[in-house]
């Protein structure tokens, strides 16, 4: 074999063995890609869309809850709204913290369908206002305590799940209290015990603190 055939053959088998190389890291940086991809839009991106979801529903409750205070005569629709107003405050300052330590942004207003809601309400009076906001109350927590009850268990954050956790008992109580009214609208001027006998003080908190300020 002459020089010149092997110098050709060695050219050959040097290409070739480049595109190999070539190939196989075209094959591979998609792969790390779509590993990275997947591991920032994951749990991380869950947990970011949780906050935001629970702070505009905290602004939405607070908001019907002052106009509750405002419209309402009833005795009970009042503890509910104050209750609501002052647990969904704590929350929020507790979730404003924890967005401010994961670098993410909370709206400051409630989501559009939350809007209209309020507006309906402030349209209503009388025992047509209380019972509509005693049905919006049961139908928006139903839809939190699902909400953080999986957040509970599955967040990724460690922060979040013990805000989500801590959370849910006073949304449970906020349905039980909100239950009661939309199953009695009449009685809203009587003064209020928890289904299970326990009385409610002045504040409607039936003896419990607030969602976040029982010592953790």
């Amino acid at each position: 074999m002459t020089a010149r055939r092997i110098t050709l053959m060695l050219g050959t088998l040097l290409l070739a063995g480049l595109a190999c190389t070539a190939f196989a890291q075209g094959n591979a940086s998609p792969d790390r890609s779509d590993s990275m991809s997947r591991s920032m839009s994951g749990n991380g991106n869950h947990d970011a869309m949780f906050m935001r979801h629970a702070a505009a529903d905290s602004i939405a409750e607070i908001r019907m809850g002052k106009i509750a205070l405002d419209k309402s005569s009833s005795t009970q629709v009042k503890q509910l709204a104050q209750r609501i107003i002052a647990d969904h405050t704590n929350a929020n300052n507790q979730l404003m913290s924890i967005a401010a330590r994961k670098q993410v942004t909370l709206p400051t207003e409630p989501m559009p369908m939350a809007r209209q809601e309020a507006d309906r309400l402030q349209a209503l009076s009388g025992t047509a206002f209380d019972q509509a906001y005693a049905d919006t109350m049961v139908k928006d927590h139903r839809k939190a305590i699902k909400m953080f009850g999986m957040q509970s268990q599955n967040a990724s954050d460690s922060d979040l799940k013990q805000f989500a956790s801590t959370t849910l008992p006073a949304l449970k109580t906020h349905l039980q209290m909100a239950e009661q009214i939309a199953g009695n609208p009449d009685r809203g001027h009587d003064a209020m015990s928890h289904p299970d006998g326990t009385p409610m003080d002045n504040s409607g908190s039936m003896g419990m603190p607030a969602s976040g300020s029982s010592s953790r």
